[in-house]
């Protein structure tokens, strides 16, 4: 305590003594008619040697200054070199160990004379309330037809295993007596590809003009397309004495192993959804340039229609998925709907809260849906989502009622009381030690935080 009245003692003979040399300056700069007279009072050597001490100093500032002004550089220095450490006047080391001993006995009095606050977070008790409804709000826009195509590789992949080509032989008899041709009878083209038939062949006996003919299935040994031979490729006589063999229609069926690209369903399904969201982008675009500045849009749902060139399964190498739809949409007030909302909501809340809560902020209002009805004559109706916040309040008078509750109160006692309170959800207080809360309500800061 006593270093305390000291250092306040310190002070005050500083800003005295710092009051005095001001007025002296002060009153240097003004002209004097006369030489002041001399002090011969107690203490007036004193007073002189610290007169004299401010003169000095002020001398030389207005000596440097005079120079600065006559002189273009300092003497003892050249033209464009820098001004070193040392060529600083001697004030200026004097005025920065002044402003260092203000600033730190600005500071020991800040310390000395405002005393500490204690921060008192509170969190009110809150409830969300939320409501969806239907109302009967907006205007129908006038439908809209889009169509886009897109083409998209197809990656099905498909097999295809070698197959023998089939056909029929022909066989003739020339014999006046029937004849059996048995089966697996191989028989060779013009173009080197080898047949075998699948069945006995019977030939009844020549009746001249006529021959004695029988028709068998047969098939190409080897798969493959060169199977496929063309008409009359097998023309020879074989087997039998008298017999000719001939194939009257060409061969078919006979293909190459490979492998190949088919059209999926994801195929399709992926190019339309693409479209389908490209559209729905255009459509809002387009329907929009039928709203006035005050109205929103919803869409009314509406199906796209799909087609592609290529059924699933199909072989091919690319498929093109065209879609198509026909759109329309509700236009409404938005702030209709929110007044309207609100309302709603408003109404829904009371009797569920309890005294005390009021509502926080805007209610946040959001259409999800439009619909339309056209039995006897069409109606539009938007369906809507609404929640707010209600939040227990705590005026201005109940938190001047809650400081001087705590005043004076240990940490610990405060927070009993506080979290005993109505709608008080948690409490948290910011003070340094275990020394009780201030006396003072003006020193304890309350702050509300919603959750």
């Amino acid at each position: 305590m006593q270093q305390q009245h000291e250092l306040n003692g310190d002070i005050e003979q500083f800003l005295q003594r710092l009051n005095g040399q001001e007025n002296t300056e002060q009153e240097a700069d003004i002209p004097q008619e006369e030489p002041p007279q001399p002090n011969t009072q107690p203490g007036a050597e004193e007073d002189i040697q610290e007169t004299i001490h401010v003169y000095f100093v002020r001398e030389e500032a207005a000596a440097q200054k005079d120079v600065r002004v006559l002189e273009s550089t300092p003497p003892g220095r050249h033209p464009g070199r820098p001004q070193r450490k040392s060529d600083l006047p001697a004030y200026t080391t004097i005025i920065f160990f002044i402003f260092l001993i203000l600033s730190c006995l600005a500071f020991q009095l800040y310390l000395v004379f405002t005393p500490p606050t204690a921060t008192v977070t509170l969190v009110p008790r809150s409830q969300i309330v939320t409501l969806t409804g239907t109302l009967q709000i907006g205007r129908l826009l006038n439908p809209l037809t889009l169509s886009q195509s897109q083409t998209v590789a197809a990656t099905g992949k498909g097999h295809q295993s070698a197959k023998s080509a089939t056909g029929v032989i022909t066989f003739y008899n020339g014999l006046f007596t029937s004849q059996t041709i048995a089966q697996g009878t191989i028989l060779t083209g013009a173009d080197g590809v080898q047949v075998v038939t699948d069945q006995d062949a019977l030939l009844p006996a020549a009746t001249p003009p006529l021959f004695g003919q029988a028709a068998v299935s047969a098939h190409a040994i080897n798969p493959g397309t060169k199977g496929n031979i063309p008409v009359y490729d097998i023309h020879q006589a074989c087997c039998s004495n008298a017999v000719l063999a001939k194939n009257t229609i060409r061969f078919t069926g006979g293909q190459d192993a490979r492998d190949f690209s088919t059209v999926r369903q994801q195929d399709i399904h992926a190019a339309a959804a693409q479209l389908i969201s490209t559209l729905n982008r255009s459509m809002h675009g387009a329907l929009l340039g039928q709203l006035t500045p005050q109205e929103q849009l919803q869409l009314l749902p509406c199906r796209p229609t799909k087609t592609s060139d290529h059924p699933i399964g199909a072989e091919a190498s690319h498929v093109t998925v065209s879609v198509s739809e026909t759109c329309s949409a509700v236009a409404f007030a938005s702030q209709e709907l929110v007044n309207k909302a609100t309302g709603f909501l408003t109404r829904q809340a009371k009797p569920t809260m309890k005294t005390g809560y009021s509502s926080l902020g805007d209610v946040h209002v959001s259409a999800t849906q439009a619909s339309l009805t056209h039995m006897p004559h069409p109606l539009v109706f938007l369906t809507f989502q609404a929640f707010g916040t209600w939040i227990y309040a705590l005026s201005h008078r109940t938190q001047q009622q809650i400081k001087t509750l705590i005043a004076g109160k240990t940490k610990q006692e405060a927070l009993q009381l506080l979290a005993s309170l109505p709608g008080i959800e948690s409490v948290s207080i910011m003070w340094g030690d275990d020394s009780k809360l201030p006396k003072d309500t003006g020193y304890i800061h309350i702050t509300l935080i919603v959750a």
